[in-house]
């Protein structure tokens, strides 16, 4: 099967004609040693030809000289240092109608490194005009290759399946051309592909005559690109022009943003919960389903509260993921993004980051795995691994169950000044904080252990097109497989620790002996390893004003933050319970501790294990996700440290402060 590179400028509609030729078989593969993720599949025509083809949408790049993590897989890919890729026998570069002169410039350049056929795509030729212009260019006689003009939007499969199998099998040239870098993109090049050495395919070259050669494939690229869009006669780019006046307008352009992202932030955190409620009677009626056809036991107990329950914490982030994925490539698609990171570049950039670490931030409010997930449109890898260091301060939806618990338990409802409901305002300086938090802190580590300049925000603003639904479904189920495959089984895994140390060493028949269901379980939790291990860091907790029993919960919370209500339940024997319950809520307040007879839970207790929770990294899966975007534990143990230890100062000093 002949494998085809699929190349061009970020949203020339490489996509698009990916989805044209490959229709539903696409899967999507991550390559080793980076955490970029290609799609890869078939043509749908496979099944009529005996010429089998299968093509790789690659990231997309505006030079060959690689700036970012995606740019340089594309670039490796082209000079043969992708290994995966190395069997590859043809490129198809699509270039953008509306921006012609910068795709004949990627175009040209490639010409000057790739050994195999090459043909060229012109998309977003919406009109006849526009393909009889293209026509009468002679632009395959000037680039030497085949050049069909098309749009991706309306034209058929069939007609540029057809193109492609005819372009590839009349060209035979080989180019033995090679990749010539100046020093400064070799640098940039090696920071992704540290592996890759000068070599016959790679050779360094004189920055002089590097950028000399660059100039020359501009000024073709200019000749070649003259009278073919004619974007100040275009429609879309008077449309284009008409709208950026309201959308980057310093006041309504910014009223226009608040709104969109505000609905974003409600889509992933209110749109989801239906969902994840659906996710969550699933689980919960398989779990019935096992527990009554099983006897009690072991292995009935392995299946339902290891298992079971860890693929639960799995798949629960699902709606989330697919519908922050989904969004997002709908309004990538339609050009907003880059508006949007343009409206936010300003404030980003006084803490070191830049207007791309927007959106994840905003996601994050919802849930982190998706929001680490969302870093990958930052460019700077010093950047991005700021941002993702920082994102689990925000405060996410995980962290409601035990703010709704201690807020709703020890903060009165009463009013300030007979406006400002108390609760409402505890909430509201909890999401406060944590953003805050989370700035400052990335200022720090762009300052220290991610040192360096900002990067230059400079962003080309892709004209105002349709989205495609379709092509947004398949993105964000493709994301969706990615998190399940990679992060799942890890939350599978530490989800199963756990269970075996809340479950061992197992209660004997005496110690049960005349005890309800409730009451069992709750001694065999604080017999058990999970119940010791709480125990033994009592003395470390204590200064935050926490008991042994809290410390079981902090424990616990490791799967999912969630699961410190529930733990508390069973701790003080009151069965199933959630962060609304009376009898939960009764119970803490009557709680006294046996030494000094005093109530164990006070305001200050409840703050102090507020302000922990919001500091720490209680989450396998934010960890999970950590180690699958940076490659390796070593973020995600350093995150989950420096996180305890501010979490547990600032714990302390509220302790403090209010006992």
């Amino acid at each position: 099967m002949k494998k085809l590179l699929l190349v061009g400028c970020p949203n020339a509609g490489k996509s698009a004609v990916f989805n044209l030729l490959t229709g539903k078989n696409r899967k999507v593969a991550n390559y080793s040693g980076v955490t970029v993720d290609f799609a890869t599949a078939g043509f749908r025509s496979n099944a009529v030809f005996d010429n089998k083809l299968e093509i790789v949408d690659l990231p997309g790049i505006y030079s060959l000289c690689p700036h970012t993590e995606d740019e340089a897989v594309t670039v490796a890919a082209l000079a043969g240092e992708c290994k995966e890729l190395a069997d590859a026998q043809g490129v198809v570069v699509v270039l953008d109608f509306m921006r012609m002169e910068s795709s004949l410039k990627l175009f040209l350049a490639i010409r000057h490194v790739w050994k195999g056929p090459v043909i060229a795509i012109v998309n977003k030729c919406d009109t006849t005009n526009q393909k009889e212009r293209i026509s009468r260019s002679n632009l395959d006689i000037k680039l030497e290759v085949p050049v069909i003009s098309l749009s991706a939007l309306s034209d058929s499969p069939q007609s540029i399946d057809a193109f492609i199998r005819k372009g590839i099998e009349k060209i035979t040239e080989i180019n033995t051309k090679q990749l010539l870098l100046s020093q400064r993109a070799y640098n940039d090049f090696t920071k992704y592909f540290p592996t890759v050495e000068s070599n016959e395919r790679i050779i360094l070259g004189d920055e002089k005559h590097v950028h000399t050669l660059i100039e020359q494939d501009s000024i073709k690229a200019t000749e070649f690109s003259q009278g073919l869009s004619k974007n100040k006669n275009c429609p879309r780019y008077n449309q284009t022009l008409s709208v950026d006046r309201v959308l980057l307008h310093p006041v309504w352009g910014i009223v226009i943003f608040t709104l969109t992202f505000y609905l974003l932030f409600l889509a992933i955190y209110s749109w989801s919960a239906p969902f994840m409620d659906f996710i969550d009677f699933g689980v919960a009626s398989v779990s019935d389903t096992i527990s009554a056809l099983l006897p009690s036991g072991f292995i009935k107990s392995f299946l339902v509260d290891g298992i079971i329950a860890g693929i639960g914490a799995s798949l629960v982030f699902l709606p989330q993921i697919f519908i922050l994925f989904f969004l997002i490539s709908i309004l990538n698609q339609s050009g907003y993004i880059s508006r949007a990171s343009i409206l936010t570049d300003r404030l980003m950039a006084r803490f070191g980051l830049n207007g791309k670490a927007f959106l994840p931030f905003l996601s994050a409010f919802a849930c982190s795995v998706p929001a680490i997930m969302a870093t990958r449109t930052i460019q700077d890898r010093k950047e991005r691994f700021a941002t993702i260091m920082v994102l689990p301060f925000i405060t996410c939806s995980a962290r409601l169950p035990v703010y709704i618990l201690l807020i709703g338990t020890f903060i009165p409802q009463g009013k300030i000044w007979g406006v400002i409901n108390r609760q409402a305002l505890s909430f509201f300086f909890l999401y406060f904080l944590g953003t805050i938090v989370a700035l400052v802190f990335a200022k720090l580590f762009r300052l220290s252990f991610f040192k360096g300049k900002s990067s230059s925000f400079i962003i080309e603003l892709p004209h105002y097109q349709r989205p495609r639904m379709r092509q947004a479904l398949k993105e964000a189920l493709a994301q969706g497989k990615i998190f399940l495959r990679k992060v799942g089984t890890i939350i599978l895994f530490f989800s199963m620790v756990i269970w075996v140390l809340s479950t061992f060493p197992q209660l004997s028949v005496d110690q049960g002996d005349g005890k309800s269901e409730a009451q069992q379980k709750a001694l065999a939790l604080e017999k058990s390893y999970l119940g010791q291990t709480g125990k033994f860091i009592e003395p470390m907790i204590s200064p935050l004003g926490f008991d042994w029993k809290m410390g079981i919960g902090i424990i616990s919370a490791f799967a999912a933050r969630e699961l410190f209500v529930s733990t508390l339940g069973t701790i003080y024997a009151l069965g199933d319970v959630d962060e609304n319950s009376v009898g939960l809520r009764e119970r803490i307040l009557k709680e006294v501790n046996p030494v000094t007879g005093k109530p164990i839970y006070n305001l200050a207790v409840a703050w102090s294990l507020i302000i922990f929770f919001a500091f720490a990294c209680q989450c396998m899966s934010t960890l999970a996700i950590v180690k699958r975007e940076t490659e390796g534990w070593k973020y995600a143990i350093y995150m989950f440290g420096y996180m305890l230890i501010f979490a547990y100062v600032t714990a302390w000093g509220t302790y403090r402060f209010l006992v």
